[in-house]
């Protein structure tokens, strides 16, 4: 286990930065489209940050929480890696996704750590009818966390899913279109469950291609052309 500060760690991270000069034109594009702004970026591949956890050792929450503060992008995914969810208050959560400032860095908090913490139901509920940019996206990739994973996560608590789909109608027409990027994700991964919650996620998206606004069509089509791919029909309904 490496003996580290956080200051440490990011003067590691910036030795390790794969690219020199500025990022070119596409790179900045993709940075812009997944929400990745005000933060420093250094393209550090996501091999090469594992091999640094297993460098630090894992979990290390009190230089998780310090690395959270940096204005890296890397150190924060670093901050993901090395977060202990066993650790992480319910007002600690709060905090951690008021300040989140990236949609990636959102998804991958989700994917990583929130979705593990014994009030992620309740918190999920909460973030998803947030009239805050960064948390609702949270909220709906944090529902979409729980869905991928639903067998271990919701257990006997099916009304969760009927809320989020309600959640999904009342802000798919949101102006953002990283929340409705999150809506859309989080619809399409409901549907996957199981052919019930299949069923109602289509009709979900449905409803919303009847709502007046541009935004909500996108999210609904989106939601479809994955529900009603070849890919998602010979999951669900093989066999028939």
């Amino acid at each position: 286990m490496m003996e580290a500060r956080a200051d440490e760690i990011i003067k590691k991270l910036n030795d390790m930065a794969e690219l020199d000069g500025d990022l070119s034109e596409s790179k900045l594009g993709q940075l812009d489209l997944f929400g990745i702004r005000g933060m420093r970026f250094l393209d550090i591949s996501h091999e090469k940050l594992l091999e640094l956890v297993e460098e630090i050792g894992y979990p290390r929450q009190d230089l998780a929480a310090e690395l959270w503060e940096s204005n890296q992008y890397e150190a924060k995914i670093l901050s993901c890696m090395l977060s202990d969810p066993n650790e992480i208050t319910e007002k600690q959560a709060d905090d951690l996704v008021n300040s989140m400032s990236s949609w990636m860095l959102s998804e991958y908090f989700c994917g990583k750590i929130l979705w593990k913490l014994p009030f992620a139901l309740k918190k999920a509920a909460e973030w998803a009818d947030s009239n805050t940019e960064t948390v609702l996206c949270t909220g709906f990739n944090l529902i979409a966390s729980i869905a991928y994973r639903a067998s271990e996560t919701t257990g006997g608590k099916p009304g969760f899913f009927d809320n989020a789909l309600f959640l999904a109608r009342k802000h798919a027409s949101d102006a953002s279109q990283l929340v409705r990027k999150s809506i859309s994700s989080a619809l399409a991964m409901i549907g996957k469950i199981n052919r019930n919650w299949h069923e109602a996620a289509v009709e979900t998206a449905e409803e919303i291609a009847m709502q007046p606004s541009a935004e909500a069509r996108w999210v609904a089509s989106q939601a479809l052309g994955e529900l009603r791919s070849t890919r998602v029909s010979n999951s669900l309904f093989q066999g028939e």
